[in-house]
Protein backbone atom coordinates (compact mmCIF):
# COMPACT_ATOMS: atom_id res chain seq x y z
CA UNK A 1 0.00 0.00 0.00
CA UNK A 2 1.85 3.14 -1.15
CA UNK A 3 -1.15 5.55 -0.17
CA UNK A 4 -0.80 4.76 3.87
CA UNK A 5 0.38 8.53 4.69
CA UNK A 6 -2.53 10.07 2.42
CA UNK A 7 -5.43 10.92 5.25
CA UNK A 8 -2.17 12.48 7.53
CA UNK A 9 -0.93 14.12 4.51
CA UNK A 10 -4.12 15.61 3.53
CA UNK A 11 -5.54 16.57 7.17
CA UNK A 12 -1.43 18.21 7.88
CA UNK A 13 -1.87 20.25 4.61
CA UNK A 14 -5.80 21.36 5.90
CA UNK A 15 -4.16 22.27 9.86
CA UNK A 16 -1.39 24.41 8.17
CA UNK A 17 -3.02 26.13 5.37
CA UNK A 18 -5.27 27.24 7.86
CA UNK A 19 -2.68 28.99 9.95
CA UNK A 20 -0.92 30.75 6.62
CA UNK A 21 -4.50 32.31 5.80
CA UNK A 22 -3.75 35.85 4.67
CA UNK A 23 -6.25 38.40 5.86
CA UNK A 24 -7.71 38.97 2.55
CA UNK A 25 -8.67 35.56 2.65
CA UNK A 26 -10.21 35.75 5.66
CA UNK A 27 -12.23 38.89 4.97
CA UNK A 28 -13.63 37.22 1.45
CA UNK A 29 -14.69 34.24 3.35
CA UNK A 30 -16.59 36.06 6.47
CA UNK A 31 -18.40 38.21 3.88
CA UNK A 32 -19.39 34.52 1.60
CA UNK A 33 -20.34 33.62 5.39
CA UNK A 34 -22.18 36.78 5.89
CA UNK A 35 -24.04 36.52 2.22
CA UNK A 36 -24.96 32.73 2.40
CA UNK A 37 -26.67 33.26 5.47
CA UNK A 38 -28.20 36.27 3.74
CA UNK A 39 -29.22 34.40 0.74
CA UNK A 40 -30.31 31.75 3.55
CA UNK A 41 -32.82 33.64 5.22
CA UNK A 42 -34.63 35.30 2.00
CA UNK A 43 -34.76 31.80 1.17
CA UNK A 44 -36.90 31.04 4.16
CA UNK A 45 -39.06 34.03 3.99
CA UNK A 46 -39.83 33.10 0.84
CA UNK A 47 -41.09 30.35 1.50
CA UNK A 48 -43.13 31.15 4.92
CA UNK A 49 -44.81 33.35 2.69
CA UNK A 50 -45.39 30.83 -0.02
CA UNK A 51 -47.16 28.57 2.89
CA UNK A 52 -49.15 31.58 3.84
CA UNK A 53 -50.20 32.14 0.67
CA UNK A 54 -51.20 28.63 -0.20
CA UNK A 55 -53.20 28.49 3.31
CA UNK A 56 -54.95 32.01 2.58
CA UNK A 57 -56.04 30.58 -0.75
CA UNK A 58 -57.15 27.26 0.30
CA UNK A 59 -59.26 29.25 3.01
CA UNK A 60 -60.55 30.98 0.82
CA UNK A 61 -61.28 28.15 -1.58
CA UNK A 62 -63.63 26.56 0.96
CA UNK A 63 -65.22 29.63 1.85
CA UNK A 64 -66.10 30.35 -1.65
CA UNK A 65 -67.61 26.23 -2.05
CA UNK A 66 -69.52 26.90 1.22
CA UNK A 67 -71.32 29.86 -0.26
CA UNK A 68 -71.74 27.98 -4.02
CA UNK A 69 -72.58 24.51 -3.26
CA UNK A 70 -76.52 23.57 -2.62
CA UNK A 71 -77.00 22.18 0.76
CA UNK A 72 -80.27 20.06 1.15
Amino acid sequence: MENTSLISDVWDNVTTSLSVVDDMTRNTVHIRSVGLKVIYILIGTIGVLDNLFVIVVFALFIKITDKVCWRY
